[in-house]
């Protein structure tokens, strides 16, 4: 099994991180994990520093719990980076925390999770 991990550093993704490690009938330590994450658009470009955190601080809860990720960081619109590295990798699975935002704020400003869940091929997780 391999499973594509959408990391932004946030509660959610601790939220989701805590739910994995702690769900030992569908997640196994000896199974591919990916730790994948698109920064924020920045004016700049990319802060490579920053990204680098984000997937250290992923990296190392999953590895003190038997697990070994990989990772993989990505430019561009989340929602289409991830659903495109899902079917790169022939991931069997998409796992991402949510916000939990209500309708109006994803109709007025969109969501990673709707996005994903409407283009992807493969099973969506979501962890609230």
């Amino acid at each position: 099994m391999k499973f594509l991990l959408a990391v932004d550093g946030s509660r959610y993704t601790r939220r989701m991180l805590t739910y994995i490690v702690s769900n030992e009938l569908l997640f196994r330590p000896h199974y591919e994990y990916v730790l994948f994450h698109v920064p924020p658009k920045a004016d700049k470009g990319l802060d490579t520093a920053a990204s680098a955190t984000v997937l250290d601080e992923s990296s190392l809860f999953l590895e003190t719990q038997g697990f070994t990720p990989l990772r993989m960081l990505r430019q561009g619109t989340p929602a289409a980076e991830l659903v495109r590295a899902a079917n790169q990798l022939q991931s069997n699975m998409i796992v991402m925390g949510c916000r939990g935002l209500s309708a109006l704020e994803t109709a007025v400003m969109g969501s990673v999770t709707t996005e994903v869940l409407a283009s992807s091929h493969v099973p969506v997780l979501v962890i609230r």
